[in-house]
């Protein structure tokens, strides 16, 4: 027995939906017999209530659900998860639609077809023929749903290859649409004190224009005050484009690398660097493979620190597994695995992480090529910079680099490892500096090591150190040297500037247990050659909760060029009730050489929406001066409001801004509160008010468009819009859709609707009766609009002031009647009116 729902005037049923009366909730449809073969559909009317009238029709429903042949590009759903879109073909053998199987889609439903199953897998790439799904694979299934243009395919996991969690078919990352956008945040400040004023602006804007897969970007900002005129600063220009193949991204243009080997530098060039955002989340980061043997089908589960990350099922004989989620530092996992018939076996996989390690069979790589910029120098020096990182397997990751200017180059190699003892790496950078003037080269090591120890529930989440020789210089240092010889200054020997020699740093923490919170200390110490002073600062504080006071207690001390400063902070932070919008009370308290310092504030959000956002504060400075602050932000529908105001003894000062995004299409602008850069568009005509599920604020404007910000690149972003808000001539044919798209794109998402206006009916035969349950109502045009409910209820959505509608049943439709349906004049406030009621007979 097969339950349906009647929701909202709509019967749902597989994938069929028809209208009926809003007014039940539920119904026992009858008994529904479904040949697995031909799953043909017959409904009992016996189970249905006849109080509603004498005649019940539900002879159309029965049968099979038959498509028309041809060729389709569904959406592929393979046990409920998105994988990819591929042209299908359907066709019709002795009355049953089939869909026939093909190698790409085979290729794209990850199958493992066995010995037995590669010989009917072969006539897969003979046109002439049709398989089905359950020719290669008996126990799977598959059905498309036209209407929403998705095929559903249910195939036991033990007939598919194994693929990363989180993965999404690159044919599947939408480019999106020719745009243009910009993103800006403005400030506008003004003080003024007992001696002077001042007055400043600041605008900052982040734009770009995406034309087929390429991308132009540009940041820069505005800077105004009331003693000098306003600049523009640009900070870069570029354009990029991703090229999916090499799981890469290509730029031209300004832009800093990654610091992942050698130093971060600004540079305007060319860089081809691997896009990790490409990769799934199960696969970004370091995670060891685990790898064993299952003597049958298999459970296999892994813990980590007691808290199981990862289970999975396998099927008898050797098992890898390589799409563990990345889990800060690691700590390591013991892997139980379970037989069919109870047997258990555990083992133990070291893991431990530092920044260098990539999973085994990795790789990881950067070119650059171009010149050095914003070094404050007025020559731009070329550069030249590659690196690349491997995983040979759990344990060995091994990388290199290569750099160099016109008067430098440097080399680096170097090895990462995983033990059960911890995380290291070591490597050695070797430079040669020579410009005519000055020739300088030495070497520089480095180690690290991580560590986390699961029976202390410790971490050394890094420990690090660095020597240098005397003649090593980095790239920022070399060029510094090149530019003080090219000005003049002859006299080899003498220092320009601070060569460090020895640095080391370390991260520490400690969970003490149930309710005793965290101790956690952190810090530095650093000489140079040449000099007797030493760089150090460190960090050591406690945190922890009591009920719902959260505390916190910290020393810092710096000593820096024969300067000592300690300072002690202690941060309470409480709020006010367990309502979402309940405000929150924090408290800083600061001591230093200056003396005690205090800030008291509370903050929170309100409004339906979340629109509103405010803080407000006391401060009591060392000197005992009392001062206080407000701010806050109100969040409109296309742009966001901030501001502020501050005042103590002798001075006050105020603010105000906007900030958001501006996005142009073919269609027009767009605008919104949000900034990003990832963004969808979203259009549903006539959907003016609704608001999109998850992004508080983003409501459709009157011209029912709406921008989303915050889109993840290269994964499967839900995007759904609550109709709640909706006028009520315009209904949503579908409220969700999914959407992967490029970093950088712009994408656009269509929701189709239905516009007209809702007319319930209650329709009778000219000698009283009901018309049957189940009959289908049409329109002029031959349309379908509606399906009659119990008691001759029909719900329909009408466009034009007068229709005629016709009501068929029967087993052949043989049976109908008529009725023109005359609706009352607009009085143009649509969006407010009910359900139009009528009565009718149907002659």
């Amino acid at each position: 027995m097969r339950v349906l729902n009647i929701i909202s005037g709509k019967i749902l049923f597989g994938k069929r939906v028809f209208f009926l009366s809003s007014c039940a909730c539920a119904v026992f449809f009858g008994i529904v017999k479904i040949d697995p073969v031909v799953a043909a559909v017959q409904f009992d009317p016996l189970f249905i209530n006849k109080t509603t009238g004498s005649e019940i029709d539900v002879s159309r429903f029965n049968g099979e659900y038959k498509i028309l042949p041809g060729i389709y590009e569904p959406d592929i759903y393979l046990n409920q998860q998105l994988v990819g879109r591929q042209k299908i073909t359907v066709r019709e053998q002795e009355g049953k639609s089939i869909i026939c199987m093909n190698s790409p889609l085979v290729e794209k439903l990850g199958l493992k077809l066995d010995s037995q199953y590669q010989q009917k897998a072969e006539l897969l790439k003979q046109p002439a023929n049709c398989l089905t799904l359950q020719e290669l694979i008996p126990a799977a299934s598959m059905r498309l749903n036209v209407s929403d243009m998705q095929l559903d395919v249910a195939i036991p996991q033990a007939f598919l290859l194994r693929s990363a969690h989180g993965y999404v078919d690159p044919s599947l990352w939408e480019k999106g649409e020719n745009a243009l956008f910009a993103n800006y945040d403005t400030i506008y400040f003004q003080q003024n004190n007992s001696r002077s004023s001042t007055e400043s602006f600041y605008g900052g804007l982040q734009g770009g224009m995406n034309i087929n897969g390429w991308m132009f970007r540009h940041n820069g900002a505005l800077n105004w005050d009331k003693d000098s005129s306003g600049h523009y600063s640009t900070f870069n220009n570029n354009v990029q484009r991703d090229i999916s193949s090499l799981q890469s991204r290509f730029l031209l243009g300004d832009s800093n690398t990654s610091g992942a080997l050698f130093d971060s530098f600004a540079f305007r060039g060319m860089q081809l660097a691997t896009a990790e955002q490409m990769l799934p989340d199960s696969q970004r980061g370091y995670a060891p493979v685990i790898r064993g043997i299952a003597q049958s089908n298999a459970r296999v589960t892994v813990r980590q620190n007691s808290s199981v990350v990862y289970e999975t099922t396998v099927p008898a004989g050797e098992f890898a597994i390589d799409d563990l989620y990345p889990t800060g530092y690691g700590g390591d996992l013991q892997v139980t695995v379970t037989e069919s018939d109870g047997r258990v076996s555990t083992f133990t996989v070291p893991y431990a992480s530092v920044a260098e390690l990539i999973r085994p069979g990795r790789y990881r790589y950067s070119v650059v090529m171009g010149t050095v910029r914003n070094q404050n120098i007025p020559w731009s020096p070329k550069v030249f910079q590659s690196t690349l990182q491997y995983g040979f397997n759990n344990w060995l990751t091994g990388y290199t680099g290569l750099m160099g200017t016109n008067d430098y180059y440097a080399a680096l190699a170097g090895g990462a490892l995983g033990t059960p003892f911890g995380a290291f790496a070591l490597d050695i950078t070797g430079s040669r500096f020579s410009d005519g003037i000055d020739e300088r080269q030495g070497s520089s090591l480095r180690a690290s090591y991580s560590k986390f120890i699961s029976a202390t529930d410790s971490s050394i989440s890094i420990a690090a150190y660095r020597f240098s020789s005397s003649g090593y210089l980095d790239l920022h240092n070399s060029v510094l040297l090149a530019d003080m010889n090219k000005r003049g200054r002859e006299k080899i020997g003498q220092q320009p500037f601070d060569l460090p020699r020895n640095k080391f740093s370390l991260t520490l923490s400690q969970n003490l247990g149930n309710e005793r919170g965290q101790l956690y200390a952190s810090g530095y110490t650093q000489n140079y050659w040449g000099q007797a002073s030493r760089d150090t600062q460190y960090q050591l504080g406690y945190n922890n909760r009591y009920q719902r006071l959260s505390y916190g207690l910290s020393v810092n001390q710096s000593k820096s060029l024969g300067r000592n400063e300690t300072q002690y902070m202690l941060m309470l932070s409480l709020p006010f009730g367990g309502a979402m919008h309940s405000p929150n009370l924090s408290s800083y308290t600061t001591r230093d050489s200056r003396g005690i310092s205090s800030q008291l504030g509370i903050d929170g959000i309100l409004g339906e929406r979340d629109q509103v956002s405010y803080n407000v504060g006391l401060v009591k400075d060392a000197e005992n001066n009392n001062s206080g602050n407000i701010s806050g932000s109100y969040r409109f529908r296309d742009t966001k409001l901030k501001g502020g105001y501050a005042g103590g003894r002798g001075y006050h000062s105020y603010s105000a801004g906007l900030s958001g995004s501006l996005v142009g299409t073919s269609d027009g602008m767009i605008a919104s509160p949000y900034t990003g850069d990832t963004m969808a568009v979203v259009k549903a005509e006539g959907a003016a008010g609704a608001s999109v599920e998850g992004y508080p604020g983003v409501i459709l404007n009157d011209s029912g468009y709406a921008l989303v910000p915050y889109i993840t690149p290269y994964r499967m972003n839900q995007i759904s819009i609550n109709p709640q808000g909706l006028p009520l001539d315009v209904e949503l044919q579908t409220t969700s859709q999914q959407i992967a798209p490029y970093s950088g794109a712009i994408v656009r998402l269509n929701y189709q609707t239905t516009k007209g206006r809702m007319v319930l009916i209650k329709a009778k035969l000219p000698e009283g009766k009901s018309i049957p349950f189940g009959a289908v109502v049409k329109d002029s045009n031959d349309n379908d609009v509606g399906v009659v409910a119990q008691g001759g209820l029909i719900y329909v959505r009408l466009n034009e002031k007068t229709n005629r509608l016709k009501v068929k049943w029967g087993s052949n439709d043989e049976m109908n009647c008529s009725f023109d349906v005359n609706l009352k004049s607009n009085d143009g406030n649509v969006s407010q009116r009910k359900f139009e009621r009528l009565d009718v007979t149907c002659g």
